[in-house]
């Protein structure tokens, strides 16, 4: 207990950044959404727009740690939340949507380089015996201010400049906790790469899962907002809708990972994507049901929607060999991203062909396909013993980076020198001298 007191001691500044940094970027991403909806953008360019973010934090996640090894931690992180905090004002100075685009690939990318720091700086700060718990508390943190962030529309009007200086302003203020503390700065970071074939070739639901979370959720996030305005919600409403969806999703994590833990994962997965699809096509005929029949309606959607990625993440590891989980969750991560920027991209198409309620048409259909895969592999192969599954790790989707994965009992148990982050195509795999056979894995 005196250790677990003092590594939280220690990694309290970082959690208070990292918490006042996601508060900003969960502000400024619903903002975005429901200002170019004020503006009036097509639904087509809102869509495009919002997956600008995903390409860049995608890019962030690959390239940042470079930069980050060259200036240092807390010079970059200095660097990085100027350029995001500069961004935010420049988008109530020049509405273009241009420039709005471009400006949202460079918040993505400064973004994931925050959040690298911020990790790694927590990684290196936790101690082996308490790496669980604060991975428990980081995935609460997350979550926490990214729902409380949606209430924060309501304190100043979306249509003026002023919301976007409060963006700027909680960006460059998440500095300071981290920029005062005494805690030691982490030490290199490694370069360790599993090849993205080799990753399909050990889960190929793993690497759907996570291409469909990111496809329904990247969608959601993106639209959300949108679709509220669209069925004449207010701004009260649009934060409302997704602090239902998001505290839900969080919430659900739990006994959706404790049920993955002693059940088939994929059974429990194929359940939680069935669940979205007939939750999503239920909300998008859901126009005349009364709010609070709407409301469960949504907080079930959300609840099972967040948990999809975590599942098909456990599901990956559970075919993995110790060492290479870790440097597999950057290519599992980079499919989520990539997900997550077609997924505003083909759901803005689907609502401006059917209206408003083709998002959650978008996302039924999704799902739907995503569950008859689940059933295609349910049939190739044979179910992981349970005693053989690895343990279900809670996962925050709007804010982590491979080296969230280093807290996880299973990283912790493989590698405790290094923190992996780079993926790579073409990278062979290192050898190992775990006998696992791979013919399992196999079609």
């Amino acid at each position: 207990m005196s250790d677990l007191r003092q590594v939280f001691a220690a990694i309290l500044p970082l959690l208070i950044s990292l918490g006042i940094l996601v508060l900003g970027n969960g502000l400024f991403s619903t903002l975005l959404a429901v200002r170019m909806g004020i503006e009036e953008f097509p639904v087509d360019r809102i869509g495009l727009i919002m997956a600008a973010y995903s390409v860049g934090f995608v890019l962030g996640t690959l390239r940042g740690p470079v930069v980050v090894e060259r200036v240092g931690h807390i010079r970059a992180f200095a660097a990085f939340a100027a350029i995001a905090a500069i961004s935010a004002l420049v988008h109530a100075i020049v509405i273009d949507p241009i420039v709005w685009l471009l400006l949202r690939v460079v918040a993505g990318f400064c973004l994931a380089c925050l959040f690298t720091i911020t990790e790694s700086w927590i990684n290196a700060s936790s101690s082996n015996t308490v790496r669980g718990q604060v991975l428990s508390v980081y995935m609460t943190v997350n979550y926490l201010s990214y729902g409380s962030s949606q209430s924060l529309l309501t304190v100043i009007d979306p249509g003026g400049f002023q919301i976007f200086s409060l963006v700027a302003i909680l960006v460059a203020l998440s500095l300071v906790p981290l920029a005062l503390s005494r805690t030691q700065t982490p030490g290199s970071v490694g370069t360790k790469r599993l090849r993205m074939i080799e990753i399909v070739r050990i889960s190929p639901l793993g690497v759907a899962g996570c291409i469909g979370a990111g496809l329904i959720n990247g969608a959601f996030g993106s639209m959300g907002p949108v679709y509220v305005q669209a069925r004449g919600g207010s701004v009260e409403d649009v934060g409302l809708f997704m602090m239902v969806a998001i505290f839900s999703g969080f919430v659900m994590q739990f006994p959706m990972g404790r049920l993955s833990d002693r059940f088939d994962r994929r059974t429990v997965f194929l359940g939680a994507i069935a669940g979205v699809s007939a939750a999503a096509l239920s909300l998008a005929f859901a126009d005349d049901v009364p709010n609070l029949v709407f409301a469960i309606m949504l907080g079930l959607y959300g609840g099972l929607a967040y948990s999809i990625y975590p599942i098909a993440l456990a599901h990956a590891n559970d075919f993995m060999r110790l060492e290479e989980v870790v440097p597999a969750s950057a290519g599992l991560l980079l499919m989520f991203g990539v997900g997550s920027a077609a997924g505003p991209i083909l759901a803005s198409h689907v609502m401006g062909l059917a209206g408003f309620n083709g998002l959650f048409l978008y996302i039924g259909a999704i799902a739907g396909m995503l569950a008859l895969f689940t059933l295609y592999r349910m049939t190739a192969r044979q179910a992981k013993p349970l005693e053989e599954q690895g343990v279900f790790v809670p996962m925050p989707q709007t804010a982590t980076t491979p080296i969230a994965m280093e807290l996880s009992p299973r990283a912790e148990a493989a590698n405790e020198d290094s923190v992996q982050l780079a993926f790579d195509f073409d990278a062979a795999p290192e050898a190992t001298s775990d006998a696992t056979p791979r013919a399992e894995a196999a079609e």
